[in-house]
């Protein structure tokens, strides 16, 4: 419950991703946005990850070594307006994966 302070474990056997969300509402209308020229640069990888479901997301994860040896990982959605904060991806639900480029600061954006 979200009002309790109880732990409950949750078992991701077969689970494709866990989303962290903005509003349980959600909107079934919002296209989502792919392509962000005037996002905040936030270092990492730009991926685009696809899941057995055909659905697909964007976002920048960590350039680790856990997200190489890790069941999963976490991403950060690029689009702005969509409904998920973070993903924790689980690498078992991935049917493709891109590298879309990678992000990181430059002296001249800081």
């Amino acid at each position: 419950m979200l009002d309790s302070e109880t732990v409950e474990q949750v078992p991701t056997k077969d689970a494709k991703a866990v989303f962290f969300v903005k509003t349980f509402d959600g909107d079934l209308r919002h296209k989502a946005l792919h392509f962000h020229e005037h996002a905040p640069i936030v270092p990492g990888l730009w991926v685009r990850v696809y899941f057995y479901d055909s659905e697909m997301i964007e976002g920048i994860i960590s350039n680790t070594r856990e997200f190489v040896l890790e069941d999963g990982f976490f991403l950060r959605p690029t689009d702005p307006n969509g409904n998920n904060k973070l993903v924790y991806v689980l690498k078992g639900g991935l049917k493709d994966f891109h590298v879309l480029g990678m992000r990181n600061f430059s002296k001249n954006s800081a």
